[in-house]
């Protein structure tokens, strides 16, 4: 990946990180969700990769995130 590439990456992470933020103070719904291998051991990976940076981080952060990304980028 170009470096132009990874820096609007960053900032897609960091702008629904910003989202996620805000919105964690909503309601908030539970939800059952099945993982293919191959998706739950990303899932796992990233998981790892954010925990070692930042502990405070959890696993329905990071679904949050990653739906709000596939959101907007399936819907603008």
């Amino acid at each position: 990946m170009t470096q132009a590439t990874m820096q609007q990456l960053q900032s897609n992470v960091e702008e629904a990180k910003s989202q996620v933020e805000a919105s964690s103070k909503s309601k908030k719904t539970k939800v059952t969700v099945y993982l293919t291998e191959e998706a739950e051991r990303a899932f796992a990976e990233l998981y790892i990769t954010r925990y070692r940076k930042d502990r405070k981080v959890d696993r329905s952060t990071i679904a949050c995130e990653a739906i709000q990304q596939l959101y907007e980028s399936e819907c603008n």
